[in-house]
């Protein structure tokens, strides 16, 4: 498995430590270059990472709630599948699900490649 340095180079980058992604809590963390991006644990234990604003209103999900794999905004109550970040409550919207990968007790994300939805 790639160290920490190799993972920098392939456009990975360090988030935060596994241990922080706590059960139905939201992570909040903010990239070197800005973004903003949330860290969720499905109950399966899999930790996903998803952008940090609600496609509706581009309101934060730093204060979304999240309750048996369903991460809900907390403006507007719109709710997304922790798995994958599609709608599940009859709107055709989804958040962007960022690759990530766990290294030890680190968890690493990659942004390069999916942009952030808006509605």
């Amino acid at each position: 498995m790639p160290n920490s340095k190799e993972y920098l180079h392939m456009g990975w980058q360090a988030l935060c430590s596994e241990h922080e992604v706590i059960a139905d809590e939201v992570k909040e963390c903010t990239l070197a270059d800005g973004t903003s991006v949330i860290a969720v644990r499905s109950t399966s234990g899999e930790v996903r990472v998803f952008q940090g604003t609600c496609p509706h209103q581009q309101r934060t999900l730093a204060d979304a709630y999240v309750c048996e794999d369903v991460l809900t905004c907390s403006a507007h109550m719109w709710e997304f599948d922790v798995h994958t970040g599609e709608g599940i409550n009859g709107t055709l919207s989804r958040l962007a699900a960022y690759p990530t990968k766990v290294d030890g007790d680190d968890v690493f994300v990659d942004t390069s490649r999916v942009k952030p939805v808006t509605w």
